[in-house]
């Protein structure tokens, strides 16, 4: 027999994937041909422990989902959720109230409108003349423009300034 099918046979022999006629002519082989029956007992072996190495642990059968439970576990925690903002809104109602008439303003009782109310009379004051900006006419009043006939004219910073005659 060829190596190749007899080591499909012996896999599949090992996996318990051969008919039973099969099975019983590939038995008969491996009691004549003693290396393919250690080849055989070789692949049984490696195939159970790898089994054992990959079997999953058993989990307890867990409990079936209790759907009444969370439902009235959550009909509670609405009803609570709702109490408590109810009684958030109470809290800061009743602080802004009590700062409220902590802070409040006394109207005057009779011994306050009693006294007199004490008035400062104000200094006499000098009027500003009308001019709103400061000028050479605030510093001396009487120059005459003529002596100031010229005005320096720059109207680009990459030109030369120009003076020009005031008229």
């Amino acid at each position: 027999m060829k190596t190749e099918i007899l080591e499909t046979l012996l896999l599949d022999h090992a996996l318990g994937a051969l008919s039973p006629e099969v099975a019983a002519l590939l038995e008969a082989h491996l009691a004549h041909d003693p290396a393919a029956a250690r080849r055989a007992a070789e692949l049984t072996e490696t195939l159970r422990l790898a089994r054992a190495a990959v079997a999953a642990p058993l989990e307890p059968p867990r409990k079936s989902l209790d759907v009444e439970r969370l439902r009235q576990a959550q009909r509670h925690q609405r009803s609570s959720t709702r109490r408590t903002e109810i009684l958030r809104l109470a809290a800061c109602l009743l602080l802004g109230l009590g700062l409220g008439w902590l802070i409040r303003i006394t109207p005057a009782t009779e011994e306050h409108a009693a006294r007199p109310i004490a008035v400062a009379p104000l200094p006499a004051l000098t009027p500003e003349p009308p001019l709103h900006f400061w000028s050479i006419a605030r510093i001396a009043p009487g120059a005459s423009e003529a002596e100031n006939s010229r005005r320096l004219r720059w109207t680009s910073p990459a030109g030369v300034p120009r003076t020009t005659s005031i008229q």
